[in-house]
């Protein structure tokens, strides 16, 4: 079977591209999708915006589940329920330059509560948490991938609404 691709006005015959035998399934399967010699053939006739439109879907999506779980580790450490504490509901990382660089710090970690009050984060005391320092290495982590896909300026302030998981920067803020 042949496909028309439109070049221009001319349209030309080019070979059509299937999933090969072996994907029996409507979930794609990562591996696969990694091995350049099975799937660049299938995209070879795509054009470069539509690559990059596939590039940006799948880039997103983890961005989005990054923030997700970014989200629900702010949320286990900050909880956000009315009444007796805590009343956490918002946390705001600022920027810190890193070499070259600016990103997100984790050294300037705060948590704004319900009565307007303002704290900067307290890490658990040595021993005090055992899984702490696994989370708090992932802390770190999602704050750095954010930092690459967002890339804040200097002195940007970064907002989490603990309740409604809502992600804002706001820019610089004057002295």
């Amino acid at each position: 079977m042949t496909l028309h691709r439109d070049v221009g006005t001319t349209r030309i015959p080019t070979t059509a591209h299937y999933a090969p035998a072996d994907m029996t399934s409507s979930r794609l399967d990562p591996e696969f999708l990694a091995d350049e010699g099975r799937v660049l053939p299938l995209v070879a006739d795509w054009s470069r915006e539509e690559l990059y439109r596939v590039a940006a879907l799948f880039s997103r999506e983890g961005d989005r589940r990054d923030d997700a779980e970014l989200l629900a580790l702010l949320r286990e450490w900050n909880p956000t329920w009315d009444g007796d504490d805590p009343d956490a509901m918002k946390a705001e990382s600022v920027t810190d330059p890193n070499g070259d660089s600016v990103r997100w710090s984790e050294k300037s970690y705060y948590v704004h509560h319900a009565d307007g009050s303002v704290h900067k984060f307290e890490l658990p005391a040595e021993g005090e948490e055992d899984g702490f320092a696994v989370q708090d290495e992932r802390f770190r982590e999602l704050l750095a991938t954010r930092s690459g896909a967002d890339r804040p300026v200097h002195g940007a302030h970064l907002f989490v609404d603990l309740r409604t998981g809502e992600f804002t920067v706001e820019a610089p803020r004057a002295l």
